[in-house]
């Protein structure tokens, strides 16, 4: 009787399909509840839509240009929470393919040690076409960013390691680094990870589904704007505008996004279109 009764107790205490016994007492398992969706790591997909920038004088982006949506990141490769976001960082363009751009800027942190030398590596990469594996490598490895990891982190993911090394100690590159950070202190971004959506400023990280409404709004907005005959290029005026925190962010935008995007990535709008 007694082994009946103990085998009704284990039957009882089963998995679910797609459930899993995380302990046991006596021969009972406990289950563990379904895991529920992880909000800093949407599922990756790809389109096949959404092209990579192309020019390294650029900052690496993926999503045309012009695109309705410009979302820039202004992040810190030693930066934990920054770590957090990279597959929305890679998914935000993919959700609406063809009209969301998403750039990423530096914003070596002087708390960091090696978030200056990880971000010119990384920006070493993007002149050989690999800034987004070298992205993903970086947070995936951040308690090892000294110079002997960034070298082998580059020939993990096929550079040409003499070119990589000239790069890196090039101080055009450093400086970029030291540049992009002043412009997002200048912008209000002084603390990482940070987001502009056409100019507005979001520091700190909630959740992808907070980020992504955020941008499918501003995406509703642009097309109500474009429905009405306006132009995407005055469009994106506009929503800077109405959008940045005051006057002299929105100026300091306006000069450092919309005006320099203007002149200068039709260079490559051409090669990354084709």
């Amino acid at each position: 009787m007694l082994a009946l009764i103990v085998v009704a107790f284990a039957s009882a205490a089963k998995a679910a399909p797609g459930q899993e016994p995380i302990g046991s007492d006596v021969g009972m398992s406990v289950i563990a509840p379904p895991a529920a969706p992880d909000p800093d790591r949407p599922t990756r997909t790809s389109s096949g839509k959404v092209v990579r920038s192309t020019d390294s004088r650029l900052p690496p982006a993926l999503g045309p240009y012009p695109a309705k949506v410009l979302v820039i990141v202004y992040s810190d490769f030693q930066c934990p929470v920054c770590a957090r976001v990279t597959d929305a960082t890679h998914q935000i363009p993919e959700e609406w393919p063809g009209e969301v751009r998403v750039e990423f800027r530096q914003h070596a942190l002087t708390m960091h040690a090696n978030a200056e030398n990880a971000a010119v590596a990384s920006l070493a990469a993007h002149r050989q076409g690999k800034f987004w594996e070298m992205h993903d490598l970086l947070f995936a490895h951040q308690a090892a960013l000294d110079p002997d990891s960034l070298t082998t982190y580059a020939g993990e993911i096929g550079l040409d390691l003499p070119r990589f090394q000239r790069d890196f100690g090039d101080p055009d590159l450093r400086s970029r680094v030291k540049q992009e950070g002043a412009l997002a202190d200048q912008l209000g971004a002084t603390g990482t990870p940070a987001f502009l959506i056409n100019g507005r400023l979001q520091v700190g990280w909630g959740s992808w589904n907070g980020f992504r409404f955020q941008v499918q709004q501003e995406l509703a907005a642009v097309n109500e704007l474009l429905a009405q005959g306006t132009k995407l290029t005055a469009v994106h005026e506009l929503r800077a505008r109405a959008l940045a925190k005051d006057a002299a962010a929105f100026q300091a935008y306006k000069k450092a996004v919309i005006d320099s995007r203007a002149q200068g990535v039709r260079r490559s709008a051409t090669k990354e279109a084709s």
